[in-house]
């Protein structure tokens, strides 16, 4: 299990949903996580919330290739701004994935899935991220 005093702000974390799909989110620190909801909302909560009603306890967080949580003040920040905002949500086009890289890179692009998620962050840190599996309890 990953302590919260481990996870550094701007960190990517993400959740299954019911094995099939996977939602991400920025951390921005004190056990707050900020989402795009499916409602178009971004709203900051708590690790237990974000995997409320979704398939497992199991947080994922991407590492550097020493196994490090990547994390992002930047990131943060840009979550943290957005929060109560409204968007234009849309399963294939404007989703989480697409929320989460924009607050780490600053860019909107058009992400459908956690791979799409995993090969853009790649590019864009430079080297491919591991990730971590962690429960949480």
């Amino acid at each position: 299990m990953t302590s919260l005093r481990t996870i550094p702000v701007g960190a990517v974390v993400g959740c299954e949903i019911f094995q099939f799909f996977e939602h991400t989110g920025i951390y921005i620190g004190k056990g707050q996580i900020v989402e795009l909801a499916g409602s178009g909302l971004v709203r900051s909560l708590s690790f237990q919330r974000f995997l409320a009603n979704r398939s497992g306890a199991e947080l994922i967080f991407a590492t550097t290739p020493a196994g490090e949580i990547i994390g992002s003040e930047i990131a943060a920040n840009r979550a943290i701004e957005q929060i109560y905002s409204y968007q234009q949500y849309d399963l294939l086009r404007n989703n989480c994935h697409r929320f989460t890289y924009a607050c780490i890179s600053g860019d909107s692009l058009p992400l459908t899935s956690f791979f799409d998620l995993k090969e853009a962050l790649a590019r864009y840190w430079r080297f491919t991220p591991n990730w971590l599996y962690t429960r949480r309890t």
